[in-house]
C-alpha cells in the first residue's frame, strides 16, 4: 500500500510518513512512561536523554520500515560521492559546527560546574546521534527522496524538493509546543525549515545519506553540549530561549543552498538520482 501511495500520491505519502514517524515518537514516550510507572520507577530519577534515545530508536525503526516497504533500503547503502568527499560538499555547515564548538569550549563552559555522571553523558551523545539518524532517514531518505522523484532532477525540480522537504522538517518541530514557549518553537520551526532545505541540497549533491546524518548529529550535539555535559539546560528550555534573531537562519542556510544548487553543479543530482526518477515514473 505504501509503495502504491508513494508512486501515485507522493505528497500525501510524505504527509503520512511524517505523521507515522511523529506518532511513533509520541506513542513511544507514553509507553515508556507507563512502563516506568508500572514498575514503580521514580520518573524524576530517570535520565531524560536516555528516554529520548529510546524514543528516537523507535522513530528510526519506523523510518526503516517505511524505506523497506517502499523498496528504498538501498539508499542506506548508496555511496554516491563517498562519505569524505560528501563532507567537503557539506563543508559550510561543518564550519558553522566547528565555530559553535570552539565558542562553547572556550567561553561557554561553567567555571565551577560539575560534570554529569558518565551514564548521563553517554545517554546525551547517544540521544543526539539517534536524532540525526532517525530524522535523516525519514526527512531526507523518505520525504526528500520521494519529492525529488516527483519533481525530477532538473534545477527547478531539485529546488522544489529541497524547499518542500524543508517545510516538512520545520513543521515537525511544532510538536515541541507541548514543552517549550510558543515563540521559541515558532523560531525553531523557521530555523529547522531553512536547515532542512540545506541538508536536502547536501543529500542531493552527494547521494550519500550518511553525510547528512553526520552533519545533523554533530549539529545537535554541539548545540546542546553544555547542557548535556553539565545538566544546566534541557532541550525544551533551550528551545524556549529562541527569539526573532533566529530569522537570520533563513539567509544563513538558504544562501549556501543556492551555492550548492548552482547551475554548474546541478548535474551531479542527475548523476546520483536520475535512475530513481526514471524507475519511479516508468
Amino acid at each position: 500500500m505504501l509503495k502504491r501511495l508513494r508512486a501515485k500520491h507522493p505528497i500525501g505519502f510524505c504527509v503520512l510518513s511524517e505523521v507515522l514517524f511523529l506518532g511513533s515518537l509520541l506513542l513511544a514516550s507514553y509507553l515508556i512512561v507507563f512502563a516506568l510507572v508500572l514498575f514503580g520507577v521514580d520518573l524524576e530519577r530517570v535520565d531524560s536523554y536516555f528516554l529520548s534515545a529510546v524514543q528516537e530508536a523507535v522513530g528510526m525503526v519506523v523510518a526503516l520500515a517505511i524505506l523497506g516497504r517502499t523498496g528504498k533500503m538501498y539508499l542506506l547503502r548508496r555511496r554516491g560521492s563517498g562519505f569524505f568527499n560528501g563532507l567537503l560538499v557539506g563543508m559550510y555547515p561543518l564550519v558553522l559546527i566547528g565555530y559553535s564548538l570552539y565558542t562553547k569550549l572556550m567561553f561557554g563552559m561553567p567555571e565551577d560546574g560539575q560534570l554529569q555522571p558518565a551514564f548521563s553523558i553517554f545517554s546525551f551523545f547517544l540521544s543526539m546521534a539517534l536524532v540525526g539518524v532517525a530524522e535523516e532517514f525519514i526527512f531526507r531518505g523518505v520525504i526528500a527522496q520521494s519529492l525529488l522523484e516527483r519533481f525530477g532532477t532538473g534545477r527547478a525540480g531539485v529546488w522544489k524538493a529541497c524547499l518542500l522537504s524543508g517545510l516538512y522538517f520545520g513543521a515537525a518541530h511544532l510538536t515541541n509546543l507541548t514543552g517549550s514557549a510558543p515563540l521559541g518553537v515558532l523560531m525553531q520551526c523557521v530555523f529547522a525549515a531553512s536547515l532542512g532545505t540545506l541538508l536536502a541540497a547536501v543529500y542531493f549533491r552527494t547521494g550519500n545519506i550518511w553525510v547528512t546524518v553526520f552533519i545533523h548529529a554533530a549539529m545537535d550535539i554541539t548545540s546542546m553540549l553544555v547542557g548535556g555535559l553539565y545538566g544546566t539546560q534541557s532541550v525544551a528550555d533551550s528551545i524556549s530561549t529562541y527569539d526573532i534573531t533566529m530569522l537570520a537562519s533563513v539567509a544563513v542556510y538558504l544562501i549556501p543552498t543556492a551555492f550548492l544548487l548552482r547551475k554548474k553543479k546541478i548535474g551531479e543530482v542527475e548523476l546520483y538520482f536520475g535512475r530513481d526518477a526514471v524507475s519511479e515514473n516508468a
